[in-house]
């Protein structure tokens, strides 16, 4: 068992262990029924006769379905505990430190302090820098010392999160539902029709790993493309007349010649995409590239294929290559991990094609040309009215998660404290921080940045005081939002911005050929697989970028795939398929 061989390591690591987080406990699992209330299908949940009755549903002050979870939102009556002294801990890191006041530990900052206040709950943040969190995860979970709550544990358990909970490292979060019924009703019964939400939480109908962090309302696309609109006045061009590739290679060109100190008109950076928010993907593609994990599978031409290596890949690279060959991609496109990484020559007026976020009015006001313009645009098709089957499914779940350990005296309040992120009174809070600091209501309700925020006296920008005074989209179980810093007039165009690049994935992006969320291997499919992933990984990841950069000729793609083929890739679209199969069957 795997939790036995952990434990044996812990005898070689434990001299190195230098800090216990843990308490004791454990969980029991459950059956789920088929249906709701008014004998509808669950999401998730196969119509079949040979369903397991119901477990015993316990009595809760909230509607609930057939399998209590709650079907409503629900207030928890504050405080959670009157046990003031008691912390529960919470293993807890940010990429920010430089932030948190100098003469305080983040525990004693605004956002902790009030909700403590509001819930009672005495909380032990446990901070591990975030360069260091892989190694100190795998001391503590050898030691069998985890933290009461560990923040993002499914990027660091050497297993899916199917193994956490088997292994007995981690909580059942649906054996204690009675005790998160907002996040299980946001998860499941705010919108009955999402259905990949719903896949996301639950790995199976009884099982759920972690607390995600969950977008608010409803699925927004808040990355995009940008080009500089002040460069295309130039050259006579408009923006909204960029639809196919063979228009933007000719603004790239009109640009690259009018105007000096662009000498590579588009700039990517090592990943060339971002997971979820395809944006080259119109040869029916998904090119993304990374060191850690393999690229996506997904359905092309009705087989399962993988990113970077598929026929629509090749077509990408021989694409992107010839640009290349012309001088418009900048050379070192492999040295920025994100846009980001290049900004100082995004600033000094180098780039005409690139990636934003939400914060590129901040890149117009403090570009040295005053008359800079990013302007958002779609991604480049193949035709202008064509529609991109090749992607991914996206659901409200967002990067960070929060799982609980089972070693612990106090499972229960952890769920309820979890849980409160997500309540009508909670969530609020956690996404804004406290009232005042950050944001601000008006008299109509309508939020607002606060002067503080927008000017602060110690020269902190937004970015930076959110970090610290909100809960984190890449760590914290909440509910989060994509505008909080764009509650001033310099965030209208990136609010528009965000509306462009979502309506334009409704019109040209269906996600057809996506492989549904809830298909996830089983543990002997997930062996197979790791049979070869490390190899593959590392052998797609150099050899696909050298074709997209010119540096090995297109004319070697037929040996690229002969070696994947030897490597192990059709064991490991096998070992797909047969969990897509086993998908089909469950949900009938």
């Amino acid at each position: 068992m795997k939790k036995v061989s952990i434990i044996i390591l812990a005898v070689i690591l434990v001299l190195t262990l230098f800090s216990a987080c843990g308490t004791n406990g454990g969980t029991t699992p459950t059956q789920a029924p088929t249906s709701a209330p008014d004998g509808s299908q669950t999401p998730g949940t196969p119509d079949s006769p040979d369903t397991p009755d119901a477990p015993d549903v316990p009595e809760t002050p909230f509607k609930v379905d057939e399998v209590g979870i709650a079907m409503e939102p629900y207030d928890w009556p504050l405080p959670l505990t009157d046990d003031h002294d008691t912390p529960l801990t919470y293993w807890w890191t940010t990429s920010s430190p430089q932030y948190i006041p100098a003469d305080k530990e983040y525990g004693d900052t605004d956002l902790p302090i009030e909700v403590e206040k509001r819930t009672g709950v005495k909380i032990e943040y446990v901070y591990v820098p975030s360069t260091s969190r892989k190694e100190t995860f795998s001391i503590l979970l050898a030691a069998d010392d985890l933290c009461d709550m560990m923040t993002y544990a499914t990027a660091y358990y050497p297993g899916t999160a199917l193994q956490m909970v088997e292994d007995g490292y981690f909580a059942n979060i649906y054996d204690y539902r009675e005790y998160m019924p907002n996040y299980l009703y946001q998860s499941k019964w705010a919108d009955p029709d999402d259905r990949a939400t719903y896949e996301s939480v639950f790995y199976e109908d009884d099982l759920i790993p972690v607390a995600w962090v969950l977008w608010e309302g409803s699925i927004v696309t808040d990355t995009g493309y940008c080009v500089r609109q002040d460069f295309l006045d130039k050259v006579g061009m408009k923006s909204e007349d960029l639809k196919t590739w063979d228009d933007y290679v000719e603004a790239m060109r009109a640009v690259k010649s009018a105007i000096d100190t662009v000498e590579f008109p588009l700039w990517m950076s090592a990943m060339i995409e971002t997971n979820n928010y395809w944006y080259f993907n119109s040869f029916e593609n998904i090119s993304v590239i990374t060191t850690i994990a393999m690229p996506p599978v997904f359905f092309r031409d009705g087989e399962l294929v993988m990113g970077c290596t598929s026929e629509g890949d090749r077509q990408f690279a021989e694409k992107i290559s010839s640009l290349f060959a012309e001088k418009m991609v900048n050379p070192d496109w492999q040295g920025y991990y994100f846009a980001q990484a290049f900004e100082a020559h995004t600033l000094n007026n180098e780039v005409f094609w690139q990636g934003h976020g939400t914060t590129f009015e901040k890149v117009n006001k403090n570009c040295s040309d005053p008359n800079c313009n990013w302007i958002p645009v779609g991604k480049p098709l193949v035709t202008a009215d064509q529609v991109v089957h090749a992607g991914t499914i996206r659901s409200r779940t967002s990067t960070g998660n929060c799982a609980v350990s089972v070693k612990n005296t106090n499972i229960e309040l952890c769920m309820k404290w979890i849980d409160y992120h997500y309540s009508p009174s909670g969530w609020e809070l956690f996404s804004y921080g406290p009232e005042g600091l950050i944001v601000y209501k008006d008299e109509n309700g309508v939020r607002h940045n606060t002067e503080w925020a927008l000017s602060n006296p110690d020269g902190i920008e937004l970015s930076g005081l959110v970090s610290i005074y909100t809960a984190s989209r890449f760590l914290d179980p909440c509910i989060c939002v994509y505008d909080v810093q764009l509650l001033n007039p310099d965030g209208e165009s990136a609010i528009a911005a965000v509306e462009f690049w979502t309506e334009f994935d409704r019109q040209h992006y269906d996600r057809a050929g996506a492989l549904p969320i809830g298909v996830r291997l089983s543990t002997e499919q997930s062996e197979e697989v790791n049979k070869y992933r490390a190899d593959i990984i590392t052998y797609v990841a150099e050899t696909f970028a050298s074709f997209v950069d010119g540096s090995t000729p297109m004319s070697e793609w037929g040996n690229y795939q002969k070696t994947l083929e030897q490597m192990g890739l059709k064991e490991i679209l096998a070992a797909y398929q047969e969990a897509y199969d086993d998908y089909l069957a469950k949900i009938g």
